[in-house]
C-alpha cells in the first residue's frame, strides 16, 4: 500500500547570492568586456557614477601626448637580443595570439594545469578527442572504451571531471545534461527549474507553460522565471571555438623592464574610479524628502554600487596578483627564451597568492599579457612538467620546441621517426619521453610524420 509521509531532511548545499555571482563573472572578463560590463553597471544604478575630478579638466597639451606615446613605444617595443628574438620566432610560428582557440586545445591546456593524474589524462584525450563542435561528447563511453582498452568506469569518473572543466556545459552527452551542467554550475537551488529540465524538457522546447504549471503544480509566475534562467544557458557550449575569425587583443596586463627587474601594471585603459553620486545619498540623509518606497529604492542601489566597486578592486587586485606571481616564476624565461619557461600550474599560483584555485583559473582564463617583446595568452605560462634524471623538470613547451629543432636539423632525405626523436632527447637533453609522446607533441605542433616530411622533400 503507498503512503504519503512528510519528512524533513537536512542538507548542505552550495547557494550562490547575485552578488557572489557578480564578483565570478567579473574575474571571467577580458579587459574589453569589463569596459563594457561597467558602462552597464553605471547606466542601470543612477547612484553609481565617475569620480570625475580625478579627470584633467583641461585638454591635454599636444606635446605631452606625443611624449606619453613615445615613452610606451619606447617601453614596449621588442629588443634584438637572442631571448626576444627566440620568443618572437615562437610566437611567428604559432601563427600569434589573434586566432579563435580550438575546443579541444583548451580543454587538453586546463586538464593540464588541473588536477588529473597521469591515467586520467590519458582517459581524459581520448574523451576530448570526440567532444563535437558543439561541446558534446558525440561518441558513448562504451564505444570509446572498446576502441582505447580504458574500463568504462574510469572514463565515466574522467568525464564527469572533464564536465566542470569551461565553457560550463561542456562534454554533455544530450541537451538535458548539457542543461543540467550549467545549471549547477551556478550553485542555485531552484527545484522548479530542476524539475523542467530533468522531468519536462519536451515542454520547454514547445514554450507549453500552461502544462509545465500544470505538471509540476507550480504558479505561473515560477514556472516563468525558471524558464527565463534556462533560456540563459547555452545549448551549444562550445560554438564560440568555431570559426577562423580574427581577434582584436586588447591586453589585460603589461609587463614592462625596470632596472630591479620586470614590472606589472593591470591594464587601467577605460576602467575608470567611481564613486556613489552624493544626490541620493543626501537626499537619503534628509529623511522628511523621501518615502519608505523610495527610500529603499536609494539604500538597494547604495548597496548595489557599493558592493560593485569593491567586488571590481578586488578583480583588478587579484589580477595584479596572479600576474605578478607568474612573472616572478617565470623570470629565466623573460631573460632566456622559451627554453627556460617553467613548470607551473594553476594551484602553483592559487597558494601563493591565497585563493581558491577556481578563482586562479577563472582570473587568468582569456587573459592577456602585453610584454616589451609581444602579447601572450596567460594560459601560455602555464605548462606541466617532463622529468629529467638530477636535472629540474622542464615544461612541455620546452619539450615541444626542443623537437621543433631536432627535425628541423635532420636529414630532409632520411627523416627522423618518433623512436629516434626520443632517443636523441634522453642522449642530448637527458629527457625520457615516450614514443607515444613524441608522437602526441610532433602532431600538436602540425608536424607530419616520417613519411610526410619524406614526401615533402621528394
Amino acid at each position: 500500500m503507498l503512503e504519503l509521509r512528510q519528512t524533513q531532511k537536512l542538507a548542505q548545499q552550495l547557494c550562490l547570492t547575485p552578488q557572489l555571482q557578480q564578483a565570478i563573472k567579473l574575474l571571467q572578463l577580458s579587459q574589453i568586456e569589463l569596459v563594457e560590463a561597467i558602462e552597464k553597471e553605471i547606466r542601470e544604478n543612477p547612484v553609481l557614477e565617475i569620480e570625475e575630478e580625478l579627470l584633467s579638466s583641461s585638454p591635454a597639451n599636444e606635446n605631452d601626448k606625443k611624449a606619453d606615446l613615445a615613452e610606451w613605444l619606447e617601453r614596449f617595443s621588442p629588443s634584438e637580443g637572442p631571448a626576444r628574438k627566440e620568443i618572437k620566432d615562437y610566437q611567428e610560428y604559432e601563427g600569434g595570439a589573434r586566432k579563435n582557440n580550438d575546443r579541444r586545445d583548451y580543454l587538453r591546456w586546463q586538464v593540464g594545469v588541473s588536477d588529473f593524474d597521469k591515467d586520467q589524462r590519458i582517459s581524459a584525450e581520448w574523451i576530448i578527442e570526440h567532444i563535437d563542435g558543439n561541446g558534446y561528447l558525440g561518441t558513448p563511453v562504451e564505444e570509446i572504451a572498446q576502441v582505447s582498452g580504458i574500463p568504462d568506469a574510469r572514463l565515466s569518473a574522467v568525464l564527469q571531471k572533464i564536465q566542470k572543466l569551461d565553457p560550463p556545459g561542456v562534454g554533455a552527452r544530450d541537451l538535458k545534461e548539457c542543461l543540467l551542467i550549467q545549471y549547477r554550475d551556478k550553485g542555485e537551488n531552484d527545484p522548479v527549474l530542476e524539475t523542467i529540465l530533468e522531468t519536462h524538457l519536451e515542454l520547454f522546447g514547445k514554450m507549453d507553460i500552461r502544462e509545465i504549471a500544470k505538471r509540476t503544480e507550480q504558479p505561473t509566475e515560477k514556472v516563468l522565471e525558471a524558464l527565463a534562467k534556462i533560456r540563459t544557458f547555452d545549448p551549444k557550449p562550445a560554438r564560440s571555438f568555431d570559426g577562423d575569425q580574427t581577434i582584436y587583443i586588447v591586453p589585460d596586463v603589461f609587463v614592462t623592464q625596470t632596472e630591479n627587474g620586470y614590472d606589472v601594471q593591470v591594464n587601467g585603459d577605460g576602467v575608470p574610479d567611481l564613486k556613489l553620486n552624493t544626490y541620493y545619498t543626501k537626499n537619503l540623509s534628509c529623511s522628511g524628502k523621501l518615502d519608505d518606497l523610495a527610500k529603499d529604492y536609494i539604500k538597494q542601489k547604495i548597496r548595489q554600487a557599493e558592493w560593485f566597486m569593491k567586488t571590481l578592486s578586488q578583480r583588478q587586485r587579484t589580477l595584479y596578483l596572479a600576474s605578478k606571481t607568474i612573472v616572478d616564476f617565470q623570470a629565466d624565461f623573460f631573460e632566456k627564451g622559451i627554453r627556460y619557461l617553467r613548470p607551473l600550474n594553476l594551484k602553483d599560483v592559487a597558494n601563493h597568492i591565497g585563493v581558491h584555485e577556481s578563482t586562479a583559473s577563472r582570473i587568468t582564463t582569456n587573459k592577456y599579457m602585453g610584454t616589451p617583446f609581444g602579447t601572450f595568452e596567460m594560459k601560455f605560462f602555464f605548462t606541466t612538467g617532463v622529468g629529467r634524471d638530477h636535472h629540474a623538470a622542464l615544461s612541455t613547451t620546452v619539450v615541444m620546441d626542443l623537437i621543433t629543432e631536432i627535425i628541423a636539423k635532420e636529414n630532409p632525405a632520411h627523416p627522423l621517426n618518433d623512436q629516434e626523436i626520443a632517443v636523441l632527447l634522453e642522449e642530448k637533453h637527458k629527457l625520457k619521453v615516450a614514443r607515444r609522446t613524441v608522437t602526441k607533441y610532433r602532431e600538436n605542433l602540425r608536424i607530419g610524420s616520417t613519411r610526410d616530411r619524406k614526401r615533402n622533400f621528394g
